[in-house]
């Protein structure tokens, strides 16, 4: 068999593990005995790079030869450091790094080395991913997978722990980076929840809050042109001096220290106490991401079984405290903060190999040893949206339209349509902008990567749909794929630079499709319960699949006595799927409180509140409504239809079970958008009319 390793490839400090003949993971030792490698790089004066402590000792001697914290910007195409007259972007020092990490790991195995599983932060986005990859492949390394460094960790715990079937919070604060997950652990999977963190949040931060205090004292006693930060061999004295600190406060409760500068000697001190108040803002910057991430998982604090501490930054006496202030209980223990993720690495490494079995979550059995991975399996998600440039409503600017949510499981993936405008005799390409990220404001966003889809047929109409797929492998990697729907040719779709000047983003988009704005309003009347709810969920979710969200919004309304809006128009998949998530939440919570949120009758009358959000948008606008009874005012609605018909709107009533017939096309703006139909077919009939409603271009529904 090949030999295989994982590798935690940290912003501070990296580690390498693998499997020992007992089935137990083991840390490989650098060739300095040391069971963590410095992520520091000190390149001599010929150009040759030196690796670990002995680079990490040249800052203390004033070098400005020396490369760290490089990780927070892999991906970053701005970023890059020259030494000795050459550039090195972040991938380039990281396949440094991986290379002495790997003939480390080579030496103490006595064995080459072609596999590895390597770790990155869980919020790390497609570049970031890639990157780290291409820059193991430079080594001759083959990665069996890149795996989120909080799953890793779970993967540790749960191979270790005896208490199964719970839901835990990693809470992983390592030297540069902070990420936080909540996972579901049994005995046969490790699930993930939901994920987030700040790839600008670490220990690193908490030693600045030091070396900003030294800085304030110094200056204090000597005067504001004696700042010992100000040169760079001071500043690495003091920088060391600062981790050094950290530490001793995490073991005692106050630090003594020296600094001399410029001929000035002074002597400090600096309390537990005094560090914990310099340094509340950071920790208050992960409470924020922490239940920004638990809220995503539905669940509160009371739900959970414990947080498991992870990364170096945790062994921080404050840490510990705040878990035991938000979530009530002491953190879980029982495995190696600075080890547990590259442990949980060489697991999935021999997972990811097919090895024999040889770990098992669980714990020891009396048949077989300690360590045995039976048949576990690891459902991973994506910590950030896929979407895509588009223009809003009012074709104003252009935004973020994401595609496939977060915290979907991966691998996974999401058919869109898209509307295309066809020329004859030009050479039809559709250009795509991939982005990553939770908001419209593209700003905010991060643009992936440029496709072009190619081969695209000239239709007599001048108009075709593109359906487009979006992937997520197991990797968190994306891929893309088109189809043209009137042709069923398959489009070759090209991944591009992206362009240098990306200035037009942020101007007026020219007007190209009439944008559509759709209504939908589901009835939540108690005849609903059961199975014609969840139908309705299903084919709710269906129209939101089959709809071009590039041109088009989506709203959302229940109605039963009372109306309430669970999604305004938006273009945003995420939103309107947790808009119809919200849908049997509602139901329950309304029926828990005796019907004091809308009521269960049938009173309402949702055309109102449709028309009236519908009004201050462009056509073409459409409501459907899906019924499954009579309404207590009848007439009433039916009189409210004229106000759609008065303004060019059009409404679509979807009905089945015990719904009116005759009602349905009295409130319908045409008798061909009065349909009846079956709880079983509810999904179909949405999604043909989402179908219907894109390959109209925006204009609505296909005239046939």
């Amino acid at each position: 068999m090949e030999q295989f390793i994982g590798i935690d490839l940290g912003t501070t400090y990296s580690a390498v593990s693998t499997i020992d003949q007992y089935g137990k993971p083991v840390i490989l030792k650098n060739d300095k005995d040391e069971n963590l490698t410095p992520s520091v790089i000190y390149f001599e004066n010929d150009g040759t790079p030196v690796i670990g402590s002995e680079a990490k000792e040249m800052l203390l001697v004033g070098s400005e030869n020396v490369a760290m914290f490089f990780k927070r910007n892999m991906g970053n195409k701005d970023f890059y450091l020259t030494f000795h007259g050459r550039q090195y972007t972040a991938t380039d020092l990281s396949a440094i790094l991986l290379k002495k990490l790997k003939e480390d790991a080579e030496a103490a195995l006595g064995k080459q080395i072609t596999k590895a599983v390597i770790t990155v932060p869980a919020y790390f986005n497609d570049l970031q991913r890639n990157e780290t990859i291409a820059a193991a492949k430079r080594t001759g390394l083959d990665v069996l997978r890149i795996i989120n460094e909080p799953t890793a960790a779970a993967i540790m715990y749960g191979s270790n722990n005896n208490k199964l079937n719970r839901k835990i919070i990693v809470y992983d604060l390592g030297g540069g980076t902070f990420d936080v997950t909540v996972l579901e652990i049994s005995d046969q999977t490790i699930k993930v929840l939901s994920t987030g963190g700040d790839h600008e949040l670490g220990g690193k931060d908490w030693d600045d809050k030091i070396l900003g205090y030294i800085s304030e004292q110094f200056i204090d006693e000597f005067g504001e042109d004696q700042d010992p930060l100000d040169t760079i061999e001071s500043y690495n004295d003091l920088a060391f001096k600062a981790e050094n600190i950290k530490k001793q406060l995490s073991n005692v409760t106050n630090a003594t220290f020296s600094v001399s500068y410029n001929g000035n000697q002074g002597k400090y001190s600096l309390t537990r106490e005094k560090f914990e108040e310099l340094t509340q803002s950071l920790l208050h910057s992960t409470t924020f991401k922490t239940q920004e991430v638990l809220d995503e998982a539905d669940l509160t604090w009371s739900e959970l079984d414990g947080v498991l501490l992870v990364g170096g930054s945790t062994k921080m006496p404050m840490v510990a405290n705040w878990v035991k202030e938000m979530s009530g209980r002491e953190p879980l223990r029982g495995i190696n903060v600075d080890e547990a993720v590259c442990f949980g690495a060489a697991i999935q490494a021999q997972m990811e190999m097919n090895a024999r079995p040889s770990y098992k979550l669980g714990g020891a059995t009396s048949t077989g040893p300690k360590y045995s991975l039976g048949g576990m399996s690891v459902v991973d998600v994506m910590s950030h949206s896929l979407g895509l440039i588009a223009i809003n409503a009012d074709s104003t600017k252009y935004i973020n339209s994401i595609i496939i949510p977060k915290n979907l499981p991966i691998p996974s993936s999401q058919k869109r349509p898209y509307q295309f405008k066809t020329r004859p005799g030009n050479p039809n390409e559709l250009d795509v902008y991939l982005t990553q990220g939770e908001v419209d404001d593209v700003s905010k966003c991060i643009i992936v990567s440029k496709y072009v889809f190619e081969g695209i047929e000239h239709l007599t109409t001048g108009k075709t749909v593109i359906d487009i797929e979006y992937q997520y492998d197991s990797n968190g990697i994306i891929s893309v794929f088109g189809k043209q729907r009137e042709t069923g040719r398959t489009l070759t779709a090209r991944k591009c630079p992206l362009p240098d000047d990306m200035s037009w983003l942020y101007r007026k988009p020219e007007f190209t499709i009439p944008h559509l704005s759709v209504m939908l309003a589901i009835d939540l009347s108690y005849s609903m319960e059961g199975s014609p709810l969840k139908k309705a969920i299903e084919a709710a979710q269906n129209f939101a699949d089959k709809i071009d969200l590039t041109n088009a919004s989506v709203g959302l309304l229940v109605f039963a006595t009372k109306e309430k809006i669970l999604c305004p128009l938006t273009q945003n998949s995420k939103e309107i799927s947790n808009g119809i998530k919200e849908i049997l939440k509602l139901f329950k919570k309304n029926e828990k409180n005796d019907g004091d949120i809308i009521g269960f009758g049938n009173e309402s009358n949702p055309l109102l509140p449709c028309h009236k959000i519908l009004s201050s948008r462009e056509s073409p606008r459409y409501m459907i409504v899906l019924t499954d009874g009579e309404w207590d005012y009848p007439q009433r609605a039916i009189q409210s239809k004229q106000l759609f018909v008065n303004d060019g709107m059009d409404i679509i009533a979807i009905g089945f079970g015990g719904a009116n017939e005759k009602f349905l096309k009295a409130i319908s703006t045409s008798s061909e958008h009065a349909i009846f139909t079956s709880v079983n077919n509810l999904a179909g009939t949405f999604g043909n009319i989402a179908q219907e409603l894109t390959e109209g271009g925006g204009g609505g529904l296909r005239k046939t």
